[in-house]
């Protein structure tokens, strides 16, 4: 069965193992506006969405083991320097600013990649990871610990050069 209904060739860059799948899918900013623009979101939100750098992340236990994601175990870098990830915090900031409703506050939030959360065998889960927007390419590493309480080996993976697109691209 295909995972999160993509099989291969994956829409973007993946790492696939026998006890996990991530897959990543860069998203132009008229993509991402055109997403949240049908879900109501005011013309001033949606300006604050596209100065920004989508990524969405994928991931499915396929192990017999609880795999834990914990954004504070990621690390992402560009140019070999520190990248900042737009967080909860900065979007609620940015909410703030404009006023922006809880509904649609609420529906941005769920499209966001949970912080922390505990995948139990054969669970996927998926979300956005937000970058500024002057971001071109970056790496990230992930760890991701194992285990029930977190206290078995850690899954240690790296993406790199990973695009922030511009424009969708040409099929």
């Amino acid at each position: 069965m295909p995972a999160f209904g993509m099989s291969k060739p994956y829409p973007g860059p993946f790492i696939e193992r026998p006890d996990l799948l991530i897959i990543l899918r860069q998203h132009a900013p008229e993509q991402i506006a055109a997403f949240y623009e049908a879900r109501g979101f005011p013309r001033t939100a949606i300006e604050r969405i596209k100065a920004t750098c989508f990524v969405t992340v994928h991931i499915k236990n396929r192990s017999d083991d609880v795999i834990w994601l914990d954004l504070a175990e990621w690390t992402f870098t560009r140019k070999d320097k520190p990248l900042e990830r737009l967080d909860r915090s900065y979007w609620d900031n940015q909410w703030d600013s404009i006023k922006l409703r809880q509904a649609s506050r609420s529906t941005f939030g769920w499209t966001q990649l949970p912080d922390v959360r505990d995948l139990q065998p054969d669970e996927p889960v998926g979300g956005n990871l937000v970058f500024p927007g002057n971001t071109d390419r970056f790496d990230m590493k992930l760890k991701l610990p194992t285990g029930i309480d977190r206290q078995g080996e850690p899954i240690m993976l790296e993406f790199r050069d990973i695009e922030c697109l511009k424009e969708v691209k040409a099929e």
